[in-house]
């Protein structure tokens, strides 16, 4: 039986868990997250005001030990806490500001268990590398990447999952699934947020993030969405040396942002960064998929200018409605028409029926006046996506959560672009795509058979009234 299955397992990890809560001074919050009645399996009284120990004095000076509590149990809570990060509506904002201090810098794998793996994925892995290197090139909570050699002569890149990986993150989810069960049988939890969908939302991508064969998957959706543009472009996955446990793709050697940005003039740098801007937004407004994560240690620049996307293990994904709502919201923002803001936001979310309106408003307006002010009429659109929901949740309206990876996918890219041009202007960037988008979603150019099919559509109507018509009359 595999070790999450197993009781003993899930309580001895509940045990370690709390353990390292405490020691780390978080010892206050065992009790409310249920951790002692899973070590004792006994009955509990509730939760002691989950609400108030999250915006005490105590847990806002504690808040800044997360990243090291997080990092010491672990991928899973690795994951959890960069989740976490990203979600001010259900956690303070001096929480999310310290996870996003949280770092996967971990030890290194021995070479020969990595070796091992590889042998187990691939086997006879021999006959297609001669090489390779013993030295990892990146190493993560959850998996190592090594540069190899083909027999071919080309050299690539191996992503290779760390043993036993699996095996801790689906103990650590069933850990976590118990507190979850606790916490969402109390009522002033499951009126602050819904923890069992978020957990289910958290849970679902990790997963997903862990198999490379969905890595891989999405490297190649992108490679086809990217080619042409002459914009961006992603390694090519070597398929026959790929799968759950291995991702095998072609090796690109290029530069971080930060290089770029030191060592490039200013007139390569505004082009840069305009190139960057727009590869990022035509994944969002034209293709409805868009990288999750394009911090700057995911993206590379090569000698020839290429901007090269890496990491594809969080991807995310909005339908047509949705790509609807954010163009009016940029318009929005450009007219500078806080109704229209206000709209969007109704029109994404859902109203629970409890909203003063006026103090609605007035909170959006505050939110677009002072956010342009502050950036001098260059508006920071991912601050605006979650300034705009978290006022929507504080007005008793609910936002879509994938609304959320969107606002943080936009905040990490205009930071990269302002990390090589300072003065990079997104809505005006932005301007050329939308109206891209509204040619071929709003006024379409129509086809000679859609033309034709329109046509019978209205003569088949123009018949159907007559025949009502005429038995109007009959009658």
């Amino acid at each position: 039986m595999a070790t999450w299955h197993r009781e003993d397992a899930v309580r001895e990890r509940s045990r370690h868990i709390a353990a390292v809560f405490m020691r780390h001074g978080f010892g206050f919050l065992v009790k409310d997250l249920g951790l002692r009645q899973l070590l004792s399996f006994g009955s509990w009284g509730g939760v002691d005001s989950l609400e108030r120990t999250l915006k005490s004095e105590e847990f806002r000076r504690l808040a800044q030990r997360l990243p090291e509590m997080l990092e010491e149990l672990g991928p899973t809570f690795i994951k959890l806490g960069q989740f976490l990060s990203s979600r001010p509506d259900i956690v303070p904002v001096f929480v999310t500001d310290a996870l996003k201090r949280l770092q996967e810098q971990v030890t290194p794998t021995p070479f020969i268990k990595i070796q091992a793996q590889v042998t187990e994925a691939l086997p006879g892995w021999q006959d297609a590398f001669s090489f390779i290197d013993p030295e990892p090139l990146g190493v993560a909570s959850i998996a190592q990447t090594h540069v190899a050699t083909l027999r071919d002569g080309r050299k690539v890149v191996m992503k290779i999952r760390k043993p036993e990986v699996i095996n801790q993150i689906e103990l650590d989810l069933r850990v976590l699934q118990k507190m979850v069960n606790f916490l969402a049988d109390q009522p002033e939890v499951s009126r602050l947020m819904d923890i069992e969908n978020s957990f289910a939302i958290f849970a679902h991508s990790l997963r997903k993030e862990i198999d490379y064969t969905v890595e891989a998957g999405n490297i190649q959706l992108f490679s086809h969405l990217l080619a042409g543009s002459g914009l961006a472009r992603t390694p090519r996955v070597e398929w026959e040396l790929s799968n759950e446990n291995v991702l095998t793709m072609e090796f690109i050697k290029g530069i971080s942002i930060e290089a770029a940005a030191e060592k490039s003039d200013l007139a390569v740098r505004q082009k840069l960064a305009r190139k960057f801007l727009e590869s990022f937004l035509r994944q969002v407004l034209l293709y409805g998929v868009f990288h999750g994560d394009p911090h700057s240690g995911n993206i590379r620049l090569t000698n020839s200018g290429e901007i090269v996307y890496f990491d594809f293990g969080i991807v995310g994904r909005i339908d047509p409605r949705m790509t609807e709502r954010l163009v009016e919201n940029f318009i929005a923002i450009k007219n500078t028409d806080v109704e229209a803001l206000m709209n969007v936001a109704l029109e994404m979310g859902q109203s629970t029926g409890q909203t003063n309106w006026q103090n609605y408003y007035e909170d959006m307006a505050e939110l677009m006046f002072v956010s342009q002010g502050m950036a001098q009429g260059k508006v920071e659109i991912g601050r605006m996506i979650f300034g705009m929901m978290q006022i929507s949740q504080k007005h008793g309206i609910r936002m879509p959560m994938r609304l959320l990876l969107l606002g943080k996918a936009f905040t990490i890219a205009e930071g990269n672009a302002r990390k090589i041009d300072p003065e990079v202007n997104f809505l005006e960037i932005a301007r050329p795509i939308i109206e891209e988008y509204l040619s071929k979603n709003i006024i379409p150019e129509l086809s000679e058979a859609t033309v034709l099919s329109n046509i019978l559509n209205i003569k088949r109507i123009y018949e159907l009234c007559l025949v009502n018509c005429l038995c109007f009359y009959l009658v």
